[in-house]
């Protein structure tokens, strides 16, 4: 039986909460799917009730840290060295400087095993880190796949760091009480879920959007689900005082931590509210909104197409502009037809892109699919005569069996190694992210349903790519 082993990089992690996150989520569905034995290897910072719905994921405790970075790290480091030769692969999350120290600590003791970087990413901090610098660049290049978990942040590093590929894996819905998720009479509700009153979810944007439209909608209601930030209650406490009459109709549900409640909540929202400054690709609390028939209106982060489907199962809004988020919220919530077809609309996008089954396909796939620097077409010359032979393969796409399929997988992954390898000196600056989006839609249609539209995506983005004589 393969091993994953997935460590932190952070203090105080893995909490109960992160297990029904990708944190947990990647290693366990590995588990499910694929019969790895997987592991979490962390400090242990209380009850892990969410455990019992994740048959078969251990946890590893390291010792505490107290709150001592380099302790989190020496310690993580001593249970590499306990435990490498059981652990084939190795899962870390975001790009910190402890995450950079552990990884090669694991690569120096296994430089067999499969490595999977996964990027809490937004672009602000992608910015801050120096690439360039040979601790995070020989990192990065220590890894087999690196991800994030929107479009356009694959699209701007792909773009930023050269010699790197990096993946699409969006953040899935997993069914925790698994249960048959039915359809619910939907109710009048505008529900946001998060860490209220947090600078970085600007929650105070939406309660001032809704006081703005309040006596144009006065059948509907605010709902905020999550543990509540102490510094908050002063803004509520000048807001209730300047809206009384909201009182009633603006709940606070507080940490809702039993999911069979808080899907209740996403079941009975008509509308569910983003209004962050910023987020780490697309949040988990969108796939849950979406699977449960939820009208997505969010700020302008870097998911926000994503997220609606291009504005095809939600709205968009500028960071911060609180009246644009009220002209949006009075549109919607008088727009009967809008909602009553929003649900399934919904539902169907967030089963063909945030389903788990889906993509932990997808991951499998990458992790076991690695082009080998010996494998790897060594002439710059024939990437054109390869990018003929696959663009064949694409145009005939729809009746391709499976073994095709993997295959041209495979050849648009050497596509995108030589792109890399040879970003400097080839005219098409934005090869190797074209190719990167069609290998995402082609592993689509290998792992689900191949619609239509997808075939169409793929021949319109190949017939994008040009390149000059050999």
């Amino acid at each position: 039986m393969p091993s994953v082993y997935t460590l932190a990089s952070q203090l105080n992690h893995w909490n109960n909460t992160q297990l029904l996150k990708e944190c947990g989520l990647i290693p366990f569905m590995m588990h499910k799917n694929f019969g790895y034995k997987a592991v979490m290897v962390g400090e242990n910072t209380g009850d892990y009730p969410y455990l019992e719905r994740l048959p078969g994921l251990e946890m590893d405790f390291i010792p505490s840290s107290n709150g001592n970075i380099d302790a989190l790290i020496g310690n993580s480091i001593n249970y590499i060295n306990q435990n490498y030769q059981k652990m084939d692969a190795l899962i870390m999350r975001g790009l910190y400087n402890a995450t950079c120290i552990i990884l090669q600590a694991y690569r120096q003791k296994r430089p067999d095993g499969k490595v999977y970087l996964y990027l809490d990413a937004n672009k602000y901090w992608m910015d801050s880190i120096q690439w360039e610098a040979p601790m995070f660049f020989n990192t990065l290049a220590s890894c087999d796949v690196i991800s994030t978990s929107c479009y356009k942040m694959t699209e701007y590093l792909n773009k930023k760091w050269p010699p790197f590929i990096v993946e699409h894996i969006p953040n899935g819905f997993f069914n925790a009480n698994d249960e048959q998720i039915k359809k619910s009479e939907k109710e009048n509700t505008i529900l946001t879920v998060g860490r209220i009153g947090t600078d970085q979810k600007a929650n105070h944007i939406l309660l001032l959007a809704f006081a703005i439209i309040a006596d144009n909608i006065p059948n509907w209601k605010v709902h905020l689900a999550g543990p509540v930030e102490a510094k908050f209650s002063e803004f509520t406490d000048k807001y209730f005082k300047n809206f009384p009459q909201l009182k009633k109709r603006v709940k606070f549900l507080g940490n809702v931590t039993d999911k069979g409640k808080l899907y209740a909540e996403y079941a009975k929202a008509k509308i569910f509210a983003l209004t962050s400054v910023a987020e780490g690709g697309a949040p988990n609390v969108i796939a849950e909104a979406l699977f449960h028939g939820c009208y997505t209106i969010t700020s302008d982060v870097d998911a926000a197409i994503d997220i609606t489907d291009n504005e095809n199962c939600g709205r968009i809004f500028n960071i911060n502009d609180y009246e644009a988020l009220s002209k949006i919220l009075l549109k919607v919530c008088t727009n009967k037809k809008l909602l009553q077809d929003a649900p399934q609309k919904s539902i169907e996008f967030a089963k063909s892109h945030y389903d788990w089954d889906l993509i932990i396909n997808r991951i499998n796939h990458l992790m076991n699919n690695i082009p080998t620097d010996s494998k790897v077409i060594e002439q710059k010359g024939e990437l054109k005569v390869l990018w003929q032979q696959v663009a064949e393969k694409l145009a005939n796409i729809e009746i391709s069996s499976k073994e095709e399929l993997s295959q041209t997988i495979k050849d648009l992954s050497y596509l995108e190694k030589l792109a890399a390898k040879f970003f400097c000196e080839i005219e098409d600056t934005d090869l190797k992210y074209k190719l990167n989006q069609i290998k995402e839609k082609v592993l689509n249609i290998l792992y689900s349903s191949p619609a239509p539209q997808i075939k169409r995506d793929i021949l319109e983005i190949a017939a994008q790519i040009t390149l000059g004589s050999p």
